[in-house]
């Protein structure tokens, strides 16, 4: 019996454990999308919950502790193992202490002081997920974080149950030192507060609920800002310079700031969208799915990266990507290269050679779309569908641009090129890492694996990538270079 058999064995003694086989990940983020878990286990008890993580550690199962989903990003393929999940949420006051289960959830917990007449929590209230995501992430708003008022974190550190004081445990911005030891689970808490006015309270709640509603609706399917804010100390002296003094708020800079210069809002990959109103808002519109999330959130860190210098930091945690076959997010990142490459391009560029004999752009793009289909998507399934299965040879001199079938339409290839990359890679993101050492095999080459085909593929597109890059060039800028232009040698 394989580990994964045996985990839910042994899961299934415990009392108060509820387990699922193969349960949706999407049914438990809010961004609504993922694969599934091989194993979905979830408690209200502390002891049950304890219990399960010393049975999972002790094993070879993969292991994720997941909250509310709130901040999860979920891989298309799903997570190869057990995905455990506390949901104790007593909260119990003595005084202005207050105690809270970490399963709690973080509005329970704001209303719960409101409620007592303890303020500090009541800016915090609508952000989504449990009270023990919030300490892990040290979440906060309007300048105050929950770090402000824990006094003890109760949490398994994998062999026994400890307590950290609130120096103990290392808040920093939107960080702990439970970011650092993940093996480490939180338990639950105690808070200590001042007293408030519960009306006043209540009302200061309100109002901040209906800024954030409006921001971040709650039916939206996303996750709040996907991107921490960034300490305008910390950055280099060049990017403060940059940064307008009206944009810095108690030391720190939005991140959002440093999207919207880059004109990232209304971004859309499928069903993935950057919201028009906020440039640090990605939401899914319906049908979206985890690979094209992650597209967009690297498009985003690299046109900052690009224009900055600097690196945006995730507030979300990604699940299964691990376990992906390789090269793909090169591959999705391909074809949205040649969309930026070819942009404005006349037909006339499109279809110049630049010297007898060599391709034109919309040649090279038939090419790619040809070989898409004939190549490397056939090869790929016949890898998936069979057991070494013989690989036809795909010689590229052997064809012409009349066998490609686009009557000499590179935007028509464009197009179909886009449509098959689609197609394979919605379904390449749902194997497992291990389907990568499926093969076929090659009249010339021998036996080649389908982790190897990947890595030509994407090694292919960028080839022509620069191909059409130094054509780009030659059209578009060359004759302008001035005094720049001698320095180059065209020969693309």
């Amino acid at each position: 019996m394989s580990s994964i058999d045996e985990a839910p064995v042994r899961l299934a003694e415990i009392p108060d454990l509820q387990l699922t086989r193969n349960s949706p990940l999407s049914r438990h983020t809010r961004f609504e999308i993922g694969g599934p878990a091989s194993i979905y286990a979830e408690t209200r008890t502390e002891s049950a919950f304890v219990d399960a993580l010393r049975i999972l550690r002790r094993s070879s199962v993969r292991l994720f502790v997941a909250g509310s989903g709130t901040n999860l990003v979920v891989a298309d393929a799903g997570f190869p193992g057990v995905v455990l999940a506390f949901s104790g949420d007593a909260i119990s006051a003595d005084g202005n202490r207050v105690t809270v289960q970490a399963g709690a959830s973080l509005q329970s917990l704001v209303d719960f002081a409101i409620a007592h007449g303890l303020k500090g929590l009541d800016s915090m209230t609508g952000i989504p997920g449990q009270v023990g995501a919030a300490i892990y992430g040290n979440a906060g708003a309007y300048g105050s974080s929950i770090s402000d008022f824990i006094r003890e974190v109760r949490f398994f550190d994998g062999g026994s149950i400890r307590t950290f004081d609130n120096a103990a445990c290392e808040f920093r911005y939107r960080s702990s030192i439970f970011k650092r030891h993940k093996d480490w689970v939180i338990l639950s808490a105690l808070l200590e507060f001042q007293p408030g006015d519960p009306i006043a309270l209540a009302g200061r709640a309100a109002q901040i609920l209906a800024v954030r509603n409006a921001k971040y609706p709650p039916e939206m399917r996303c996750a709040g800002s996907i991107f921490k804010n960034l300490i305008l100390a910390e950055l280099p002296a060049r990017v403060q310079a940059m940064v307008p003094p009206d944009v810095v708020k108690g030391g720190k800079v939005p991140s959002a700031w440093f999207l919207d210069v880059t004109g990232v809002k209304g971004m859309k990959s499928g069903g993935i969208h950057v919201a028009d109103y906020h440039a640090n808002l990605i939401y899914n519109a319906g049908g979206g799915t985890a690979r094209e999330l992650r597209q967009v959130i690297n498009e985003l860190k690299r046109r900052v990266r690009d224009r900055f210098g600097i690196d945006l930091e995730e507030e979300i945690q990604y699940v299964g990507f691990d376990e992906r076959l390789p090269a793909l997010d090169i591959l999705a990142a391909t074809v949205r290269i040649l969309d930026e490459l070819i942009a404005g391009l006349s037909r006339e560029d499109l279809d110049w050679q630049p010297a007898p004999g060599r391709w034109s752009v919309a040649e090279v793009l038939m090419h790619l779309a040809h070989c898409e289909e004939v190549c490397f998507v056939r090869r790929t399934r016949d890898m998936l569908d069979q057991d070494d299965p013989p690989l036809a040879a795909y010689t590229v001199e052997e064809f012409t641009a009349a066998d490609w079938g686009f009557n000499g339409d590179g935007l028509a290839a464009l197009t179909r090129l886009h449509d098959l990359r689609r197609g394979i890679l919605d379904m390449l993101e749902t194997q497992p890492a291990s389907s990568g050492s499926r093969a076929g095999i090659h009249p010339d080459l021998g036996r080649i694996t389908l982790a190897e085909l990947l890595n030509e593929w994407a090694f292919h597109d960028l080839g022509h990538i620069r191909q059409i890059a130094e054509i780009v060039r030659v059209r578009r800028f060359y004759p302008d270079m001035g005094p720049f232009r001698p320095l180059y040698t065209v020969n693309p």
